[in-house]
């Protein structure tokens, strides 16, 4: 096997279509009215505001929170490639404004509190509002609500119309964060990035508004950790060996991830390869290596299975965060693009004396 890889000379790189694109809805939002006094606020009204209100206004600067589930939706140990937050401008005042995202560092909660009016509503247990986090006991550290000073990114906002804010490297930082720990997961803050300006507001559609197209999103597009790609070679006895995956790759965890095969020929040797230079599809032995090379090969497993006759009982276990953290390869670390495929004897391939598998791209996370 070894000197049949060597030999390998034609190299056919190939697409992975493993990018999946999923659009998230808010899971809490609320608007903070810069109430002194920390009693008003709108939770669980269809609207949200962002802006300055008319000079008349006892509490003129209105701010945005909403707040995304990401691991509801997206698979642990993903990586987030882009996000995008898009909000329907549904009323408000005329003029372009630029509405800044900044990312919350405190949990919060949405109350009961229910109104479309600009001035908001009484605050009800568990609101967000310019003093607290969940009225009436849980505060902000600093009112107005505690955020990163950085701007995530900012959109100028004009016409009734829905607005999608760019992806950019503070937003997907933002969101890959609340994949990666959901605990702290507190979503962002929306402010005008001049809030002295009287009559600036702009009205949004709340996750509570009647109609489904106002209400916020968070359009993600992600790489799980582990994809399957390639076509597997149907073996000798008929079978198409599948590989498979348990757990998440970590740099970190020492073991807990799994790369199977099952379908396989009973009592064959066999070993997994590995590369880091992406996906490959070059003709062997009436199969497809699916690695690029160079390629890197485990030690030498047996499939087992039934001990008489030939069949497709044959499986491989391997765990290869075991073999992460053995650092038998110093090139599998935290970061690292991994693709993997099984190959296995086969003496009644008529092509030739080894049957592979599909393939696994597999992203190393901590």
């Amino acid at each position: 096997m070894h000197r049949t890889f060597a030999l390998a000379s034609l190299l056919l790189a190939v697409p992975v279509a493993h990018a999946d694109v999923v659009s998230v809805p808010a899971e809490l939002d609320g608007t903070l009215f810069n109430d002194l006094t920390g009693n008003t606020a709108n939770g669980s009204g269809p609207i949200l505001i962002v802006g300055r209100a008319g000079a008349s206004a006892s509490a003129p600067i209105r701010r945005i929170v909403v707040r995304f589930d990401v691991a509801a939706l997206v698979p642990a140990g993903a990586t987030i490639n882009s996000a995008n937050l898009v909000l329907a401008n549904t009323a408000g005042n005329t003029g372009a404004r630029t509405v800044e995202l900044h990312r919350v560092l405190a949990t919060w909660n949405e109350g009961g509190s229910d109104t479309t009016s600009g001035q908001g509503a009484q605050a009800q247990t568990g609101d967000a509002t310019w003093l607290h986090r969940s009225f009436p006991s849980v505060f902000w550290q600093q009112p107005g609500g505690d955020f990163d000073a950085t701007v995530s990114a900012q959109l100028s906002v004009d016409q009734f119309a829905t607005y999608t804010w760019p992806s950019t490297p503070r937003v997907v930082q933002d969101v890959q964060g609340w994949l990666d720990q959901p605990a702290s997961s507190a979503g962002w803050l929306l402010k005008l990035d001049v809030e002295t300006v009287s009559n600036s507001t702009k009205v949004f559609g709340s996750r509570e508004a009647v109609a489904a197209s106002e209400r916020p999103q968070l359009v993600i597009d992600y790489t799980p950790a582990v994809t399957v790609y390639c076509t597997a070679q149907v073996n000798s006895a008929g079978c198409t060996p599948a590989i498979g995956s348990s757990g998440l790759p970590s740099a970190t965890a020492g073991g807990g991830f799994s790369v199977t095969l099952t379908q396989a020929l009973n009592r064959k040797a066999g070993v997994l390869a590995y590369g880091f230079n992406g996906p490959a599809s070059t003709p062997f032995f009436g199969g497809v290596v699916c690695v690029a090379p160079p390629l890197t090969r485990t030690a030498v497993l047996n499939t087992g299975g039934n001990a008489v006759g030939v069949d497709c009982s044959g499986s491989f276990v391997l765990d290869f965060n075991s073999r992460i953290a053995s650092g038998v390869d110093p090139a599998l670390v935290a970061g690292a693009v991994v693709h993997a495929q099984w190959h296995t004897r086969d003496s009644g391939n008529a092509a030739g004396a080894f049957n592979s598998s599909d393939a696994l791209r597999i992203a190393i996370g901590l």
